[in-house]
């Protein structure tokens, strides 16, 4: 694909455009193997319960197959809800972007808590132990992810690189090597005129789909075909199942959720809590230990979870305010 289309983002009363520096030039060729990823060492650390408090904005959630709970990247560090209430990091605030839940953990970009003593921006992280040390695997001190997608139990990790660095230029990018290389992704077929959220496939690694202003493209080859699997209206999250591809779109006024099966591409609309048009859906998450487990995120931080498959739906979360 040449150059970076614009972004997509979710934003008040409607939507704006991220503008990316847009460039006719050729497609980057394979960038070099990054640094070797090493560890952040950091204080002592601890869950506890989360103090009263209001979430200013929430940059992901997921569940990471080494805990239980949702997991809710938020400007003040990672969230946890569970059975018990909420709980929260003792330290370690940071503000993850592109927060992605793996199989043994999560995977994140963004800023350190201010004080800290890591470099900003994160570039691309990990962390094995819930939050308590990082791993520094690619770009750190050098980029901000704010479109990140990883397979939950594969090794495919996508970016959409907004700003070029000192390895990859403007574009979409695939790593499969936990960020030490990275190749350009195609995207044959796309036509969409804005980039949007990526999703991976939880275990096939061939899989992938995007969200944008006109629809969602999806991929059986790694982003290198893309083809448009529903009808071109305004979409801005989603997330695979192990079976399905769950979606939110905004028709006619209306915010609306979607459940598509990635054999049939045959999507039905399922009920979920009636939400105003200035507070779209802006994340999905699917538990893969229970695919019956499914949560969004919306605009203005309401957080919402269904154990029974989207047939009933809870309010976890109310405006971002943690009681």
């Amino acid at each position: 694909m040449n150059g970076l289309k614009k972004l997509f983002l979710p934003c008040m009363i409607g939507f704006s455009l991220l503008m990316a520096g847009c460039s006719n030039g050729d497609q980057p060729e394979k960038a070099q193997p990054s640094k070797k990823s090493e560890p952040v060492q950091v204080s002592k650390f601890e869950i506890q319960k989360a103090s009263p408090q209001r979430l200013e904005r929430i940059n992901g959630l997921g569940y990471p197959g080494n805990d239980e709970g949702l997991y809710i990247a938020s400007h003040q560090g990672v969230k946890i809800f569970t059975e018990e209430g909420w709980l929260e990091g003792s330290s370690q605030k940071h503000e993850y972007m592109g927060f992605q839940a793996s199989e043994d953990g999560f995977y994140a970009s963004g800023s350190p808590e201010e004080n800290s003593d890591l470099k900003s921006p994160l570039g691309l992280v990990k962390s094995a132990d819930k939050g308590a040390t990082l791993e520094k695997l690619a770009f750190y001190g050098e980029s901000n992810f704010q479109f990140l997608s990883k397979g939950y139990g594969t090794n495919s990790i996508y970016i959409i690189n907004q700003k070029e660095n000192s390895e990859l230029g403007l574009g979409v990018y695939l790593s499969e090597d936990d960020g030490k290389s990275w190749n350009p992704v195609a995207l044959n077929g796309f036509d969409a005129d804005t980039l949007g959220m990526i999703a991976s496939h939880p275990t096939n690694s061939s899989k992938m789909a995007m969200s944008t202003r006109s629809g969602i493209f999806m991929s059986e080859d790694k982003g290198e075909n893309m083809k448009m699997v529903t009808a071109p209206f305004m979409t801005t999250a989603l997330a695979f199942s192990e079976e399905n591809l769950y979606f939110s779109a905004v028709e006619d006024n209306k915010v609306l959720f979607y459940r598509m099966d990635i054999n049939t591409k045959q999507a039905v609309q399922l009920e979920i809590p009636f939400l105003n048009y200035d507070n779209p859906v802006t994340f999905i998450a699917v538990n893969p230990k229970n695919n019956g487990t499914i949560s969004f995120a919306t605009y203005l931080n309401d957080v919402y979870e269904s154990n029974d498959g989207g047939k009933n739906w809870d309010l976890v979360l109310k405006n971002g305010k943690i009681e």
